[in-house]
């Protein structure tokens, strides 16, 4: 596996990175994948979907993205709470499906998808995801030894994608070194006046700081400006 890991280290943007992880699922018989990555609670970038997916039917892809099909996937739910990979066809076993869930898999089964592994992955800042590595026709398992090393290839893959979008977050959300100061402080539970102890400037500067911070974050509360901070790895949690 050096030779996947390296060329993904050296993957220069997010399109590469994906090129580089199609090519080592075919060399493995896999032809239909796709990866999810599913922004934190508070991310600036919390409303956004990055799905990357080859092999699937045009109408599957369309009606996912663009329809909110995503919405009642109830894979993309069970990811987030089930560390391990797990077959498509298992959800139903491992989670109560509402009617919503359940007319999902119809769908899903009516644009042609079969079975498969969904398999999670975990980043910096709660910035998680799963990759679906659906099973050819020809085939129904994977040998545990192969299916270790699909997960390795996708942690890594989901690594390196996570160090590579750090740069548009940074872009898009930026505060100063006062104002993150302030924002730790704030996601601790802080007053304004508190934190003027500590830092050493009057509540009304730190009110000034704090309302700053509510505008280039776009939220209206502390609690959501400490969510939005932790989200985009501004501060830690």
């Amino acid at each position: 596996m050096r030779e996947i890991f390296e060329r993904m280290r050296a993957a220069q943007d997010r399109h590469e990175l994906w090129k580089v992880f199609v090519d080592y699922f075919r060399t493995h018989g896999v032809r239909t994948l796709c990866a999810m990555h599913i922004p934190p609670p508070g991310a600036p970038d919390g409303n956004r979907r990055i799905i990357d997916a080859c092999g699937f039917l045009e109408p599957l892809i369309r009606a996912y993205i663009s329809d909110g099909l995503w919405e009642r996937d109830p894979i993309r739910k069970q990811v987030q709470i089930h560390p391990a990979p797990f077959f498509w066809s298992e959800i139903g076993e491992l989670r109560k499906l509402d009617d919503g869930e359940q007319a999902f898999l119809a769908e899903f089964v009516a644009h042609g998808a079969g079975e498969g592994i969904a398999i999670p992955v975990f980043g910096p800042h709660g910035r998680n995801g799963y990759i679906g590595v659906a099973l050819e026709p020809h085939r129904s398992h994977f040998s545990d030894t192969v299916l270790r090393e699909f997960q390795a290839v996708a942690q890594m893959a989901h690594q390196r994608f996570c160090e590579l979008l750090e740069p548009e977050l940074i872009e898009t959300v930026s505060l100063s070194r006062r104002e993150t100061e302030i924002l730790e402080w704030v996601a601790r539970g802080k007053s304004n006046t508190v934190i003027g102890e500590i830092l050493e400037i009057s509540p009304n500067t730190v009110d000034t700081h704090i309302r700053r911070i509510y505008t280039k974050l776009d939220v209206s509360d502390r609690t959501m400006a400490a969510l939005r901070g932790i989200g985009c790895g501004m501060i830690l949690p």
